[in-house]
């Protein structure tokens, strides 16, 4: 257990010999999270909580913007910014007043700091963004309130990336931790400046968020925020129906959304997080280094009945460009190719011949027999798979689908020890600018391992990314990513096989507050700050709670995690509560 910055290995303090008194509850929530992230700095995640793992992050840290989804980012840390001519170099204002979590004022030091030691950890979440898209070349604190950021070619979207999306950390703590330590750095509370601070965590189990009254926009509206690690997405949308927990961060399952919409004291708030569920193919492992093979794959997939199929209707079906279709970069002349007349055309002319039960063989006379790994705890991700699976049959595919724990799949993919795989991603993925050349662009020179998204390798599309994220002419730069989506559609890399509609349950007497901060969801820093629930009102589906006298009595739910079983306790009188130390 993390308590105050120390570490106790997950024993429990001792009860000491009086009882302390009760005091008044403060505005207290829980929400089920799906996985842990060790002590959520940016440098040491596990990403196993993904997609929602960089808004849980944000309640903890700032951008000098938010967010990165948006064309035109609202300025957070930073009041302003201006480029020079060639955007090469970009002079940002900071807000004064902000300080750290323990009190010590955020400076252009820190910002400077934040780029120069993250440039130092090529490869994480957050740091490529000084090191590869765009490169960061130096900094320059000009006062306490103004930094210099220069980058080695220009910048024309720094405002999204990296300024609305690369955390800014604290100087004081961070330069006494040597950048290649920082992965190992987990025995630490985090210090940040965002709108909570982490006053425990119990590793695999729980963390607890404490309100930052201090905050320079305002005291957040919720004064602690516990996160329960429910593995299990049936338990906890159990949990959530019982009122053991008040909301779930994972988009609620298409067969719950009628009974959850229609329960009364839940409301479900329709928004979007930009998530796609998608399939990447290994592509230095034959025959998926066929092109043609990828093709006849995605044309052979039936996407609008995936969305039927799987989502009951709740989503849209994926493009073969990969951009979000709400994204500012995406092309809308592209859509889903579904042929699977076409597929075994093309695929009978690259020698692909069918056996007589069907099944074909590679030109090299091996069974066309491929696997696909989906994690274990990710029911809709494993149906969309054995959907897929019954839909390749009508083109000579045999697809078997293995269900493993999330690690493993995240060691086997990183390792190049698959054929496919299933997962999903965020906004980051499907709405930045520079998303397609970042998670597409060649494996470096004499890798023998696929990169995390299989080592897809096109000249020509890294070259034309390279000129598109340096293009200052925004018509021009789109254009030049709607010929990267042309260019990744016909050589399918992956297929996005659908964007599910955001849909978010949560009690409506634990906290009512809760906004579809577009691009990521309700979870998020502004759906805890003063101002922004009139600026965004949720439109939700529900009805009103029965009116009942909260019960006295605490009742339990237990978790079984990784670490051992989970209690956790709802009081259900709010108005008084014994403190946890």
């Amino acid at each position: 257990m993390l308590v105050a910055g120390a570490l106790f290995a997950g024993v429990a303090p001792a009860a000491s010999a009086q009882a302390p008194a009760l005091t008044p509850s403060p505005t207290r929530i829980t929400v089920a999270i799906k996985a842990y992230e060790n002590n959520l700095t940016p440098f040491t995640l596990t990403m196993l909580s993904l997609p929602d793992v960089h808004d849980t992050v944000n309640l903890i840290y700032d951008t000098l913007f938010w967010s990165q989804v948006k064309e035109h980012p609202e300025p957070w840390l930073a009041e302003r910014a201006e480029a020079s001519p060639d955007q090469k170099v970009w002079t940002v204002k900071l807000r004064p007043g902000v300080t750290w979590h323990d009190g010590q004022p955020l400076t252009a030091e820190d910002v400077k700091f934040t780029f120069e030691y993250m440039k130092q950890i090529p490869n994480g979440r957050y740091t490529h963004h000084v090191w590869e898209s765009p490169v960061f070349q130096s900094a320059e604190a000009l006062d306490p309130l103004t930094v210099r950021l220069t980058f080695a070619e220009p910048a024309p979207t720094f405002m999204i990336l990296p300024g609305a999306d690369l955390p800014i950390v604290p100087k004081h703590i961070w330069e006494k931790i040597a950048p290649k330590d920082a992965v190992k750095a987990t025995d630490m509370l985090p210090i940040g400046s965002g709108p909570y601070k982490v006053t425990e965590i119990v590793p695999d189990q729980r963390y607890k968020l404490e309100a930052n009254t201090a905050y320079f926009k305002g005291k957040p509206t919720v004064d602690v925020i516990d996160l329960p690690i429910v593995k299990d997405p049936s338990a906890a949308f159990a949990a959530l129906q019982t009122g053991q927990v008040d909301s779930v961060t994972r988009t609620v399952p298409p067969e719950l959304y009628d009974q959850l919409s229609h329960t009364a004291g839940i409301s479900v708030l329709k928004g979007t997080r930009m998530e796609s569920v998608h399939i990447h193919f290994n592509i230095l492992k034959a025959p998926l280094s066929d092109a043609k093979l990828r093709k006849a794959i995605s044309l052979g997939t039936d996407l609008n009945g995936l969305v039927q199929t799987v989502l009951l209707g709740h989503g849209r079906p994926g493009r073969d460009g990969w951009v979000h279709p709400d994204s500012a970069w995406v092309d809308p002349t592209t859509g889903h190719q579904y042929d699977p007349a076409l597929a075994n055309r093309n695929l009978d002319a690259a020698g692909y011949a069918r056996d007589g039960d069907g099944v074909r063989r590679t030109p090299d006379g091996k069974r066309l027999e491929l696997s696909v790994l989906v994690g274990a705890n990710e029911p809709q991700q494993l149906r969309a798979a054995q959907v897929m699976a019954t839909q390749l049959e009508t083109v000579g595919v045999k697809l078997s689908v293995e269900a493993i724990d999330a690690a493993t799949l995240r060691q086997r993919r990183n390792t190049g020890n698959y054929d496919s795989f299933i997962t999903n991603l965020e906004s980051h993925a499907h709405a930045d600018p520079d998303a397609l050349f970042f998670f597409f662009h060649s494996p470096p020179a004499g890798s023998t391992t696929p990169a995390s998204f299989g080592g897809y390798s096109n000249p020509a599309f890294d070259a034309l990314g390279a000129k598109a994220k340096s293009t200052v002419d925004v018509a021009a730069r789109k254009a030049m990513i709607n010929q990267m989506q042309a260019m990744f559609a016909e050589d399918t890399p992956a297929l996005v096989l659908y964007y599910s509609d955001g849909l978010y349950a949560y009690r409506t007497s634990a906290y009512n507050g809760w906004i579809s901060d577009t691009g990521h969801g309700i979870f998020t820093k502004r759906s805890f700050l003063p101002g922004y629930q009139s600026a965004e009102a949720p439109v939700t589906s529900g009805k009103p709670e029965a009116t009942t006298p909260w019960a006295t009595v605490a009742v339990a739910i237990v978790f079984a995690g990784a670490g051992g079983a989970l209690i956790v306790t709802r009081r259900r009188k709010r108005e008084a509560a014994l403190e946890e130390a």
